[in-house]
């Protein structure tokens, strides 16, 4: 009779603490967690850039549920925090924390160290669902993303 107790009380605690890990997404943030992103394009005031595909996979984000944002910086990996504040249907605010970032030095062109230095500056975003993009607005510059996977 006691471990009849015992075990539900197990399983009751277990739910539990599985509710209170798993996030709450808005379909937005869903949009960004259930894709890889590769990095297409980048615009500023003095240049509009368009990556061929081999130099766009080494450029890639994957937000995650819990907050974290791994990077794959073309031959560095970086990681940081994230989170998006949905704004009117696929757009909103978007805050990306300090990037933390391997520092080898890679071949050019290389757009690793722009890329971790720009987003923790990110005000806004832009998913397109049914086309897989992702618009990723900074202070200095505008990137653009395509869908992985």
């Amino acid at each position: 009779m006691q471990f009849g107790k015992l075990c539900c009380l197990a399983l009751g605690a277990g739910s539990l603490a599985a509710c209170a890990t798993t996030p709450q997404l808005s379909p937005d943030e869903q949009a960004l967690v259930a894709n890889e992103w590769a990095l297409v394009s980048i615009m500023d005031d003095n240049e509009d850039v368009r990556l061929r595909p081999q130099f766009s996979n080494r450029h890639t984000l994957n937000f995650d549920a819990d907050g974290s944002l791994m990077m794959q910086l073309d031959c560095n990996r970086g990681n940081a925090d994230w989170r998006a504040y949905p704004g009117s249907a696929g757009s909103g605010d978007l805050s990306i924390g300090p990037v933390a970032a391997t520092r080898a030095l890679c071949p050019d062109p290389s757009y690793g160290e722009r890329l971790a230095s720009a987003l923790p500056g990110a005000t806004g975003y832009r998913i397109t669902p049914g086309v897989g993009s992702l618009t990723i607005i900074t202070q200095d510059a505008v990137f653009g993303f395509e869908a992985l996977r």
